[in-house]
């Protein structure tokens, strides 16, 4: 068992060693906050999120029956903290308004980062406008690399649902995105990864 196995953190915290927590929080705060931030759209309620997160695990690792689950456990819990912030909000901060065009990019950026910089943020902007379930489902698979069976633990549903949250995620962001963008994803992703994930 490796420093970075989540179910021996667990367990070593399940048994008294507090110390186990602060690696738990060390290895899982950066994919974290990125999943918080990619669901809410929104810096300051996605370090709300995180600092839920935390406490909720805090307080139930304790009761986790199998500690080698903890990773969708951990999930779950952070998936349904951000829907909470999500719908307590009046509206959403789009994520154009969290990464303005060329406002923390440097100005001399060669002509290849800044089309990698604007790709980045039209990929953000469609994210974005997903469903919260769709939304979801992307972030866990693609940006923390969940399986289909992590996701559905997750989220409690079903991998059946979670294979079509991300099939229709993919085929909503196909459309909303622009052409060029398209191309360069459907060249990176086989057209049927979504369905055949197991």
């Amino acid at each position: 068992m490796g420093a970075n196995d989540p179910a021996a953190l667990a367990r070593r915290f399940q048994a008294g060693d507090e110390a186990a927590f602060a690696e738990l929080y060390e290895l899982y705060k950066t994919p974290a906050l990125r999943s918080a931030f990619l669901i809410t759209g929104n810096h300051f309620d996605s370090e709300n999120v995180l600092q839920e997160t935390f406490w909720k695990c805090y307080r139930n690792l304790p009761r986790l029956k199998d500690p080698a689950k903890f990773k969708p456990w951990f999930y779950r819990i952070l998936t349904r903290t951000a829907w909470e912030y999500c719908q307590k909000r009046d509206r959403e901060t789009p994520v154009a308004e969290v990464l303005p065009p060329d406002r923390q990019e440097p100005a001399d950026l060669a002509a290849e980062q800044a089309e990698a910089a604007e790709t980045r943020r039209e990929l953000l902007a469609a994210i974005d406008k997903l469903p919260w379930p769709q939304k979801t489902a992307v972030i866990l698979y693609y940006y923390n690399e969940l399986s289909v069976e992590e996701i559905a633990k997750a989220t409690g549903c079903l991998t059946g649902t979670v294979k079509s949250r991300l099939f229709n995620a993919r085929r909503n962001l196909k459309k909303n995105l622009s052409r060029n963008l398209r191309e360069q994803i459907g060249r990176r992703v086989d057209t049927n990864e979504l369905q055949t994930q197991a």
